[in-house]
């Protein structure tokens, strides 16, 4: 019995030494928070730009979603969608036109009506501005196919039929048309709303430090009211770039959630400080882009070079077995080509691709640019710094921010050699992956940053659009995999889990893998 009083005093002190760290945290953010219930945030991104027509990331399409209302919107895990501005819809002829009934009592901050006529607005803008989430509308709807036959009807003619349509909607935001036109300028208000608002969403914007803070307040008399059990007076945003600062702040009490958390560190918040993460199945991926139109990574067989060259086993440790290695472009699912044969490391491989390439005996640098402060992106710099060595291909590792990095992509010429990007799902179906990452119309976009481009796989894409039969998509679905898998644009990484660190005290939060809605803050408040 003596032998086992030790143990048992082990156990109770670190039971005592737990509660009492989470206590002084809980109590920190209590101290702070006062009675107002802020929920703040430590953010490794910047948002560089709100306007839900241009705006088209993870961090910025959470922060559209708490200022803007849409038809529709994406809840739960699998995904599905519910009404939300809409009170239903109706799909006709054979699927190419779409009604939509609107609420009555909706309104702006301002205190106008959300009528169909805002919603015409907001999307003869996105097709205008023709950026961000337009890709998901362009060639589907033209500007001729919206009606308003009354102020809560809006009918949308498409231009062929196309069956994720009802997923698409969401990322139509409604902007108010007389804020809008205000501050029109010449760009259609995109000046203006790069950093302001004009929905009429649950929570307006306070203040827009770029680089350091944003603040946003709870719309008290938001139309569609707040759940029952609870709200937020608002949320914060702090730019915390670093990894170790954002985790230090959690653990200190200074923050109640934060992103980009490193494998690793999510485990240690999880299972040493009792914090809360994310263990369901996601339709996250991450790889590595390269650039397809500039430098030695243009020629086709240095790609391939690459992608035999690269450790696989190694990229998957860094997600501490909570990630599983991509069978090609898409994440796992109903839709991946289970026959379709991927790169595995293999330096016989890699060393005679490269044989086929005008730089036989490598002799060339590339620049590996990643998020400063994401210390699984560098950490996948150093395994390709290691392998590439072997081919005599020195990779330069570079930390950059975020809203640097985007300025870059434009130009061909000055976007990375290798990008390391996380993508995630703006719709639960292949068509949001293969043509935001791959149609030659997005090169260029944070989606495609290596310009990646072919015409063969582009008319596959299109075909696959306008068919509304699954099967027959599948198999348009298949080819596309096999044509991007030839190419080898990227390296086909993983499919990570969710890398957001929650602390207990946030409550009303139910995971849903769609872009931008782990920040969804409508639903959640603080205990």
């Amino acid at each position: 019995m003596k032998k086992l009083i030790l143990p048992i005093l082990l156990i109770v002190l670190v039971s005592l030494i737990f509660l009492l760290f989470t206590f002084k945290q809980e109590k920190k953010l209590e101290e702070r928070n006062g009675t107002e219930k802020i929920l703040f945030v430590g953010s490794a991104v910047d948002l560089y730009n709100i306007d839900p027509a241009v705006g088209f990331d993870e961090a910025i399409s959470s922060t559209i979603k708490n200022l803007y209302d849409n038809l529709y919107r994406h809840v739960d895990n699998p995904p599905r969608v519910i009404p939300w501005l809409a009170e239903s819809h109706e799909v006709l002829d054979n699927g190419t036109t779409w009604v939509f009934k609107l609420r009555k009592n909706a309104y702006f901050h301002d205190g106008s009506q959300v009528t169909s006529y805002a919603v015409k607005y907001s999307l003869e803008r996105l097709l205008k501005i023709n950026k961000g989430p337009a890709y998901m509308f362009k060639g589907i709807v033209n500007e001729s196919g919206i009606e308003t036959p009354d102020n809560y009807t809006i009918i949308i003619k498409l231009t062929k039929p196309f069956g994720p349509f009802l997923d698409v909607i969401p990322w139509l935001f409604i902007v108010n048309p007389k804020i809008v036109e205000e501050h029109k300028g010449e760009d259609y208000g995109q000046s203006w709303l790069a950093t302001h608002e004009a929905g009429s969403g649950p929570f307006i914007l306070k203040n827009f430090i770029p680089g350091q803070i944003y603040e946003f307040e709870a719309f008290e008399n938001y139309w569609r009211g707040w759940p029952k059990e609870g709200k937020l007076k608002g949320f914060t945003r702090i730019v915390i770039r670093e990894s170790s600062e954002r985790v230090k702040a959690l653990i200190k009490g200074k923050v109640h959630l934060i992103d980009w958390v490193s494998p690793e560190d999510q485990l240690l918040l999880r299972d040493v400080y009792g914090f809360l993460v994310v263990d369901e199945p996601t339709l996250n991926t991450f790889e590595i882009k390269m650039n397809n139109q500039y430098g030695p990574t243009s020629n086709k067989h240095v790609r391939k070079a690459i992608s035999y060259a690269f450790d696989y086993d190694a990229l998957e440790k860094i997600w501490v077995g909570r990630a599983k290695l991509l069978k090609g472009p898409l994440p796992p699912g109903k839709w991946v080509d289970e026959n379709l044969e991927v790169y595995r490391l293999n330096m016989t491989k890699a060393k005679e691709e490269l044989a086929k390439s005008p730089w036989p005996n490598g002799g060339f640098d590339l620049d590996y640019v990643y998020v400063a402060g994401l210390e699984e992106e560098r950490e996948v710099g150093l395994i390709l710094k290691k392998q590439l060595a072997e081919l005599n291909i020195t990779v330069n590792i570079i930390p950059m921010s975020w809203a640097d990095a985007v300025s870059l992509f434009k130009d061909p010429k000055k976007s990375p050699s290798l990008f390391p990007l996380y993508s995630t799902s703006a719709y639960p179906d292949p068509n949001n992956y293969l043509w935001s990452a791959y149609h030659s119309s997005t090169a260029g976009e944070w989606t495609n940053p290596g310009h990646y481009k072919n015409n063969e796989l582009d008319k596959i894409l299109e075909e696959a659009l306008g068919t509304l039969d699954e099967k027959k998509r599948k198999e348009l679905y298949i080819q596309a995999q096999r044509i991007i898998v030839e190419d080898a644009p990227n390296i086909f990484g993983v499919s990570p889990p969710d890398f957001h660190v929650w602390s207990k005290s946030i409550k009303g939060f139910d995971y849903c893998p769609v872009q931008g809605s782990d920040e969804e803050f409508y639903w959640v408040w603080i205990e």
